[in-house]
């Protein structure tokens, strides 16, 4: 099985980041959406992001291959700080538990903080789509609680030369709690492995592309659509994250997220890898920004 790096993000990966030019303050009547806003969303994705990469990875360390046997090639992106318990699997289930850190310690993963257990359950077999439910008990990252379902879908198309992954993720009723309050999430995400699948055994070649709707509701109860469209997908290279200075940053692509009847527009380049990318305000001149974790 391919040795992955740990280098996409669902919208999803999905960043933080400042704009080069200041968002005016808008008051209680504005519906605008300002750069605050934009960045407000990313808090949810991040968690998201960090959850669909675990359960890909784990996914890829028992039943990586395609005919869902196990490889012994593979190594696992999880931190030395993480533990693996397989104490309620069937042969028909498998159950594991990752437990971060420890009573009184937590694990750094991709530069955030991850403490609890994330629970992964799925059917064993050879046949297609693959499903995993991801649960979470007493989870934290950078001390927000993650709590809900994630339901991973993999199914692999094309054929031959051509035969690759793709994997939906669809989050139902899932909720961060953090100092600013409770956001919530809902929606569903693909990502397809559109390079790097026939080489198994190299990383730096891996490009992933991810399309989809989610919607997010703030503290506040204000809620926002990320739309990824099909035709101008986030687009992931591996190389980008091998970097010395990693950008582990969606090298093309366009997200738009929409409050009322307004709307952001996010475009992430056309396939350099840097932590660039430019944001309009409702149709109007683009600011560069800059991508941070």
């Amino acid at each position: 099985m391919k040795t992955k790096k740990l280098v996409i993000g669902l919208l999803f990966s999905v960043f933080t980041f400042t704009s080069c030019t200041q968002e005016s303050t808008t008051n209680a009547t504005d519906t605008k959406l300002t750069t605050n806003d934009v960045v407000e969303t990313q808090t949810m994705d991040n968690a998201i992001d960090d959850i669909s990469l675990i359960a890909d990875d784990q996914y890829e360390a028992t039943e990586g291959s395609t005919t869902g046997k196990s490889t012994n090639n593979y190594k696992s992106i999880l931190p030395d700080c993480a533990t693996i318990s397989d104490l309620e699997s069937t042969d028909l289930v498998r159950k594991i538990t990752i437990t971060f850190g420890t009573a009184t310690t937590s694990c750094v993963f991709r530069g955030r903080t991850l403490k609890g257990q994330v629970i992964l359950t799925r059917t064993k077999g050879t046949s297609f789509p693959k499903v995993m439910t991801v649960t979470y008990n007493d989870f934290y990252i950078n001390e927000n609680k993650l709590e809900g379902t994630l339901t991973w879908t993999r199914t692999m198309v094309g054929d031959g030369a051509t035969l690759h992954p793709k994997t939906t993720y669809s989050t139902t009723d899932m909720s961060l709690t953090t100092t600013s309050g409770v956001y919530t999430r809902t929606g569903q995400l693909t990502r397809e492995m559109t390079a790097g699948f026939s080489t198994r055994l190299i990383s730096n070649d891996d490009v992933y592309a991810i399309s989809g709707t989610v919607i997010t509701t703030n503290p506040q109860k204000e809620v926002f659509t990320s739309l990824i469209t099909t035709t101008t997908p986030l687009v992931y290279k591996a190389e980008c994250s091998l970097l010395q200075i990693p950008k582990p940053y969606p090298v093309s692509g366009i997200l738009k997220i929409t409050k009322n009847n307004n709307y952001a527009t996010i475009d992430y380049g056309t396939g350099d890898c840097d932590n660039i990318a430019m944001l309009s305000i409702n149709g109007g001149t683009a600011a560069q920004i800059t991508l941070g974790k």
